[in-house]
């Protein structure tokens, strides 16, 4: 099984709870391959911090057995041998564990409800990497044929599992009604800036469902550094910085075009891959009323004028103050990842966003037609 892996040390979710069940939680576990004498560690996520909360040894046939108090819903670590490692979530139900105990991840939990949550996650992500795994065999081979018709339909719907896994996502952590492993999901969402509206009512529900766990209420506190600078719909944002001559440009001396809005820099590889594309379309549309205006955020300015003239970025419309993530329009737009683009209609209205590869041919064929 999996272990997953949460937003422990960017939002500090998890910590330590108040109280609200008294009794003690049971868990027993069987070992196969067991250590005679090995240490089983119950460990408890705290702040972006993994603290020891109990250890055990397992007997010669591998069974072992844990007595916590549990004042309210939390998520710990069981620790086998220091070898597994697995994430659960501890309330007022006794659990089972079983292990193999060669280091591997098989690692099984049972008896109470978040248990069952957490095998459902598990289950859809195994899923979902047989399809990618599908896909990827079907893409390469395509690749290999030089079949551009059908690379390109393959590019659309590789978007479109994306797209599916993400709403399956949305879905079971809606879902999961009353549980913490909500939260565990949150983290497969790639792009959470995109979805900051369904994590804010999911945190209010949460609240109502869970409301004794200060899990909740810790990334509560951290869905502000998610929330967008701009959503569909708004007006873009001012920005006016240096051109490579040294020259100050305006986005909004743009007006009156269809604008991608592309945060970038030389040392990103993945905006490195999509500046081909962009440059198709810009060769395409140019002269219907499209352009692009490029926002790097290199530290140097030798790196950035390298990668204009090796990406052959022929626009005008390039402007950088150097600042790496700390440049002031990253700031106003609240750019924490690039790539990172807008599309812009002809008044400075955000009309598309994050549109790369397929899915900004698209939008622009739409436009302008094909």
């Amino acid at each position: 099984m999996k272990k997953l892996i949460v937003l422990l040390v960017l939002v500090g979710m998890i910590t330590a709870c108040g109280s609200a069940n008294d009794g003690l939680v049971k868990i027993t576990g069987k070992i196969e391959n067991a250590i005679p004498q090995g240490e089983v560690i119950l460990e408890k996520y705290e702040q972006g911090q993994i603290t020891p909360v109990t250890t055990v040894y397992s007997d010669h046939k591998g069974n072992f057995e844990i007595e916590v108090a549990v004042e309210t819903p939390s998520f710990y670590r069981i620790n086998i041998y220091g070898q597994q490692f697995e994430t659960i979530v501890l309330d007022d139900e006794d659990l089972s564990i079983e292990a193999e105990g060669d280091g591997g991840s098989n690692i099984t939990v049972s008896g109470s409800k978040d248990a069952e949550n957490i095998e459902k996650l598990y289950a859809f992500l195994d899923e979902y990497q047989g399809l990618v795994g599908s896909f990827n065999q079907r893409y390469v081979s395509a690749r290999n044929s030089g079949d551009q018709e059908l690379l390109k339909s393959l590019t659309e719907e590789g978007l479109g599992l994306e797209q599916k896994k993400i709403d399956r996502l949305k879905e079971l952590a809606w879902d999961f009604d009353g549980s913490l492993v909500a939260l565990l999901i949150v983290d497969y969402i790639p792009n959470k800036a995109d979805e900051y509206y369904f994590l804010d009512s999911l945190v209010t529900k949460l609240k109502k469902d869970v409301p004794n766990a200060k899990d909740v209420d810790y990334f509560a506190q951290s869905l502000p550094f998610f929330k967008p600078a701009v959503s569909i719909g708004d007006m873009a944002p001012e920005i006016t910085l240096p051109k490579p001559n040294g020259e100050n440009l305006s986005l909004s001396d743009m007006k009156g075009k269809y604008v991608l809005l592309d945060f970038w820099a030389g040392w990103c590889k993945p905006c490195r891959a999509e500046n081909p594309n962009i440059v198709n379309m810009y060769n395409k549309y140019n002269e219907k009323g499209f352009d692009v205006f490029s926002v790097s955020l290199d530290r140097t300015r030798e790196q950035w004028l390298d990668a204009i003239e090796k990406d052959g970025l022929v626009w005008p419309n390039h402007v950088s103050d150097i600042k790496y993530f700390q440049s002031i329009a990253a700031i106003d737009y609240k750019v924490n990842a690039i790539p990172f683009a807008l599309l812009l209609d002809p008044e400075g209205r955000v009309i598309g966003k994050n549109l790369r590869g397929i899915m900004l041919q698209r939008k622009l064929e739409s436009i302008f037609g094909e």
